[in-house]
């Protein structure tokens, strides 16, 4: 019987053989993998290290020092107070500065409608300024100065601009975009203050001194010489400033200027004169 016995062979070793095998090469491709990693993240820390190190040096090379600052466009600001409000020194390196962040905080100025600031390679820094223009002074309570379209960009001060136009009756609901209002009572006004800028060429011996805003009737004229007014409604500025020049004319022919107390240009068909007294 005992003859007759056979020897298995082992199979079970060289499963463990292979299972020992396709470990190793497991592990090791693993390790490959990490070392892939560990080896990029010193090439990369190593550029970011490099372009620090070249960032540094350009922006504080001397080479790059601002030797030349252009402005332009500014009437009413100075050069200093545009460089303090854009945070621009003189002899800075011009690619160390924030160019958004300048023309930002330069835009904070009331005075400053826009602004554009660019680098002029390799010493210059060139800034253009657009300033609002004042149309007149809005009396609400507190006094504001509105540009030439018709928006607020500051409250009056004593150091702004003289003999501008007064206009009252106005208040914050009819503030707004004039070109979302074009029948709007500001929009009235805008569109007489633009037509009348001409007036003293026109009509020299009107003196206007405030516009009166009434949202039935319009606008009317106060004038600086005594109580006159000439009451002038909305539309049609364009021909009653024509009609107002005539009218001028004629009482100025007869030396009877001065005998008006109102002249009314409401009705397209008719003038009314309202004698003093």
């Amino acid at each position: 019987m005992s003859s007759n016995h056979q020897i298995r062979k082992n199979r079970f070793k060289k499963k463990k053989k292979k299972a020992s095998f396709g470990s190793r090469v497991h592990i090791m491709s693993r390790l490959a993998f990490c070392l892939k990693i560990i080896f990029g993240a010193g090439v990369l820390s190593l550029m970011s290290l490099s372009l620090i190190f070249i960032h540094d040096f350009i922006t504080q090379c001397d080479y790059f020092r601002a030797n030349n600052i252009v402005i332009s466009g500014a009437k009413r600001i100075s050069e200093e107070e545009i460089l303090k409000y854009a945070g621009i020194q003189k002899d800075e390196n011009i690619l160390a500065l924030n160019l958004p962040l300048a023309r930002k905080q330069l835009l904070s100025h009331p005075w400053i409608a826009d602004a554009d600031i660019s680098r002029e390679l390799p010493k210059g820094i060139s800034i253009h300024i657009k300033e609002h223009k004042a149309l007149a002074v809005l009396s609400m309570g507190r006094k504001f100065l509105i540009n030439f379209s018709g928006e607020i960009f500051k409250e009056n001060e004593l150091s702004d601009p003289e003999n501008l136009p007064v206009v009252s009756g106005l208040d914050y609901s009819d503030l707004g975009p004039i070109n979302e209002q074009k029948n709007s009572p500001l929009a009235a006004v805008v569109e007489w203050l633009l037509i009348s800028s001409r007036m003293n060429r026109i009509v020299p011996e009107i003196d206007v001194k405030e516009i009166k805003v009434d949202r039935e009737i319009g606008l009317t004229l106060l004038l600086s010489d005594g109580d006159r007014s000439i009451c002038l409604g909305y539309n049609d500025y364009h021909q009653k400033i024509n009609r107002l020049r005539r009218i001028v004319n004629f009482l100025k022919d007869r030396s009877q200027l001065n005998e008006i107390q109102s002249i009314n240009l409401m009705n397209p068909d008719r003038i009314i004169l309202r004698p003093v007294g």
